[in-house]
């Protein structure tokens, strides 16, 4: 699967990446639920600042 993923705080255009991740396996009692789009809130982007 695709994530957008960042590995160190800063300016969200400077900081965030595509990266291929695995598909994780659902465990006991859990589903794999199948995501087109999520949007971005403005706190993900204060957190991705490290405000």
């Amino acid at each position: 699967m695709r994530a957008v993923i960042h590995h160190e705080f800063g300016n969200p255009a400077e900081v965030l990446g595509v990266e291929d991740l695995e598909v994780p396996e659902p465990g006991p009692g859990e589903v794999r639920v199948r995501t087109l789009l999520a949007a971005i809130h403005n706190h993900d982007l204060w957190t991705i600042r490290g405000s």
